[in-house]
């Protein structure tokens, strides 16, 4: 379809406007905000305490300031307290009047409900320099998405003046928040993250931020942690792609800069992202996943590689997880067992999840006996590897666990060739073969097969033989949790004694998913580096609770 000049020129008119628009000076009602600094308490419900402390410099004019909190979906805000730099506590009003002025808000604080979300306010009181504490309760903060509890939320929004400095600090009273059940990842402004050694989650900037940044913060946990959070409706990774991938918050002057390159690239991936050229110069287009069919087959006969290779022919950008499929096959072989066992901390006894290494050993592929060496040099006399362990070594295991990921992949290649599903084009790029690329198209199939496992009971009338090789790669797409429950849903007599494959009883094996993704987390590289520290997103996307301005009014 052709796009009329005329309509374009509009188009990109009214940007230019917008972008004018936006250009235009927002006069504060004080010189600068020095520093916000966030602490937030989380409590096992999903709710959390958060104090601010808002640093003012030079206030001279409004009569109240305010920190809005929408896209409040399923969340309530209450128990306001507000106190100033004199310990003054302010008065908690039940009803909050804006056209009051600065002298009857003076010392009083309370909480607007609007047709947004809400509006959290407090009287400037006299004008100058302040120090404002305010401290609520977020109810629904933390949501159980199935496979992780998590939020994604916008802690600093635009504000009358940009702040120069801050700092979010996340913690849970007598939970110490590791890289073992726990992930942080924040956007919208220059900074860093990280799991500090006290048991807590931090971001913060590194320089001051502009008008247009704003402070998100994406956490994960294990579902454990917050064993009456609130169903969050969506799965955790879906959570995440709308923080990575959203960019609906970006700059209007960089987005209007970067228009009509954009759409010189988007348009053509449309088309790149489902069109695929094969080994034989041919070209073929992958379905969308609502015209793919449901199929339950297991993929080239069960092999870990040849499907992680396939998975990346495809371009399938979700991470693959196939260190924790090979713990699950291993568990099932008795190769393995996970267990939570009691382990010396100095003078002190603590339960640690572990695996421990049985007198059997894998005899499969380069690449399965190769990862079984790796992990079990690990272990101590006794065969015992322990989370702490992996944590501590984790530099090392990162470096020959980057090195393994890249043996799976050749592996899986090197396969795939040799079942004539994929080969070489006439520039050494490895492609499908046709008949590859329809193997592939059913790997989404099974996708799509086990993610939505509980509602197809027209397959289930002989495939409980399956399951074991279903939970295999139901890890390895990160859908463990969900298919073990889909299992269950299914066939509860049947559950019990797959359960006991593992050593485990029906109520058990939830919590064995569990200590292996523990486990794999904690080893693989791509947990090492993600979500635990380093560079912050300067651009973040929707999906997020909170924001929508604040400051001077």
């Amino acid at each position: 379809m052709k796009i009329k000049q005329k309509s374009l020129f509009h188009f990109f008119l009214l940007i230019a406007v917008a972008v004018f628009m936006n250009a235009v000076p927002v006069f504060a009602a004080e010189q600068a905000i020095p520093s916000i600094t966030v602490d937030v308490q989380l409590k096992k419900d999903g709710s959390a305490v958060i104090t601010e402390v808002w640093d003012v410099r030079g206030v001279s004019d409004g009569t109240e300031y305010y920190k809005a909190l929408y896209n409040m979906k399923g969340m309530s805000v209450h128990s306001l307290l507000v106190s100033d730099e004199s310990g003054k506590q302010y008065k908690t009003l039940e009803n909050w009047d804006t056209k009051r002025s600065r002298e009857e808000k003076a010392g009083t604080c309370g909480i607007l409900k609007t047709s947004q979300g809400y509006e959290l306010c407090w009287g400037i009181g006299n004008y100058g320099d302040h120090q404002y504490t305010i401290q609520y309760t977020l109810d629904g903060l933390v949501k159980d998405y199935g496979d992780y509890a998590g939020f994604y939320h916008q802690f600093v929004s635009e504000l009358s003046s940009a702040p120069e400095s801050i700092s979010i600090k996340i913690q849970m009273p007598d939970t110490q928040l590791t890289q073992a059940n726990s992930r942080i990842w924040a956007y919208g402004f220059t900074g860093q993250v990280n799991i500090d050694p006290d048991g807590s989650l931090v971001a913060y900037s590194s320089e001051a931020l502009g008008k247009n940044d704003y402070g998100n913060v994406l956490c994960r946990f294990d579902r454990s942690l917050f064993p009456t959070a609130k169903a969050g409706g969506m799965s955790f990774e879906k959570l995440q792609k709308s923080a990575d991938n959203d960019k609906s918050d970006m700059a209007m002057p960089i987005l209007f800069s970067i228009l009509a390159a954009a759409a010189a690239v988007i348009i053509p991936s449309i088309f790149f992202y489902s069109r695929y050229k094969l080994a034989d110069g041919t070209v073929m287009r992958l379905p969308g996943m609502k015209h793919i069919d449901i199929n339950w087959t297991i993929p080239f006969g069960g092999s870990i590689p040849a499907v992680y290779s396939a998975m990346h022919l495809l371009r399938r950008g979700i991470p693959l997880d196939a260190l924790g499929a090979y713990l699950i096959r291993w568990q099932e072989a008795g190769y393995i067992r996970m267990e939570n066992g009691e382990n010396e901390d100095g003078k002190k006894l603590k339960k640690e999840e572990a695996v421990v290494f049985g007198q059997n050993k894998p005899h499969g592929t380069e690449a399965e006996n190769s990862l079984y060496q790796i992990l079990a040099s690990e272990a101590d006399e006794n065969g015992i590897l322990r989370i702490s362990d992996i944590e501590k070594r984790s530099e090392k295991l990162h470096k020959k666990l980057t090195a393994w990921e890249k043996a799976v992949k050749l592996e899986g290649d090197n396969e795939l060739m040799h079942l004539n599903a994929a080969a070489k084009d006439i520039k050494g790029t490895l492609r499908f073969t046709s008949s590859g690329f329809e193997q592939a198209v059913r790997i989404l199939g099974f996708q799509k097969y086990l993610k939505d496992m509980g509602g197809q009971k027209q397959y289930q009338t002989s495939q409980g033989a399956l399951w074991g090789d279903y939970l295999v790669f139901a890890t390895l797409f990160h859908m463990g949790e969900q298919v073990l429950e889909s299992m269950k849903t299914l066939d509860p007599v049947y559950f019990n004694s797959f359960a006991g494959l593992y050593g485990c009883n029906p109520y058990s094996m939830l919590y064995l998913m569990t200590m292996t993704n523990h486990v794999s987390s904690a080893a693989t590289p791509s947990a090492n580096m993600e979500g635990t520290g380093g560079g912050v997103s300067s651009m973040g996307g929707g999906g997020f609770s909170g924001g929508g301005g604040g400051g001077s009014r």
